[in-house]
C-alpha cells in the first residue's frame, strides 16, 4: 500500500520527472473481486482513504555497492530529501534530478556543491550592486537506486550544511 508523495521536477525548467510513492503498509489478498478484501500485515503509518494498492515488485535489489565516479559527465541538483528535513547531512537520503537516462548506476558517486548565494557588493561603485559568491564543495553522495529520470542517493560525506537545490556533479 502506498500514498501519493511529492512530484519531482527539474529545478531549472519545472519539467515533471516523476512522482514519489510513499510506502504505507504490506497487505495480503484475502478475497479477490471488486471490491477486494485485504488484510494488513504490517504498516509504518496510519492508513488513509485514498491510499493505493500496488502489486509487490519482484525486482532484485543491489546489496553490494562499488563506489566509483560515473563514466559520463553529470551535472544536476538535489530536488528532495527523505523525511523533509531542512538541512541535509551525512547519511541522509536525497533525490537528484538525474537517472539511468543520464548514465547513472548504483554505486556512482557525485560531489555536492552548496550553491553560492547572492549578496550585496559593498565595495562596488554601483549602488546596491550584487555579486554571486562561488559554489562551495559541501560533500559527496552515492547513488543506490536510480530510476529513468531521478535517483535516490545517500549522502556519504558532508563538510557543511547541504540543502535542496544544491548542485551535484561528477568528481
Amino acid at each position: 500500500m502506498y500514498r501519493a508523495g511529492d512530484t519531482f521536477q527539474r529545478p531549472e525548467t519545472g519539467e515533471v520527472l516523476g512522482y514519489e510513492a510513499k510506502y504505507v503498509a504490506d497487505t495480503s489478498l484475502v478475497q479477490a473481486g471488486d471490491p477486494a478484501t485485504v488484510v494488513i500485515d504490517k504498516s509504518v503509518t496510519e492508513i488513509l482513504i485514498g491510499d493505493r494498492l500496488m502489486p509487490k515488485a519482484e525486482e532484485q535489489f543491489t546489496l553490494s555497492y562499488f563506489p566509483r565516479a560515473p563514466e559520463e559527465s553529470i551535472k544536476g541538483s538535489i530536488i528532495s530529501v527523505l523525511d523533509g528535513v531542512s538541512q541535509i547531512g551525512k547519511f541522509n537520503v536525497v533525490v537528484i534530478d538525474k537517472g539511468t537516462q543520464d548514465g547513472l548506476l548504483p554505486g556512482h558517486e557525485l560531489d555536492i556543491y552548496q550553491r553560492g548565494r547572492i549578496t550585496r557588493d559593498t565595495y562596488s561603485v554601483i549602488k546596491n550592486d550584487q555579486v554571486k559568491l562561488p559554489d562551495e564543495m559541501a560533500g559527496t553522495l552515492m547513488v543506490f537506486r536510480p530510476f529513468d529520470r531521478v535517483s535516490y542517493a545517500l549522502v556519504m560525506k558532508a563538510t557543511q550544511a547541504i540543502h535542496v537545490l544544491d548542485k551535484v556533479q561528477t568528481p
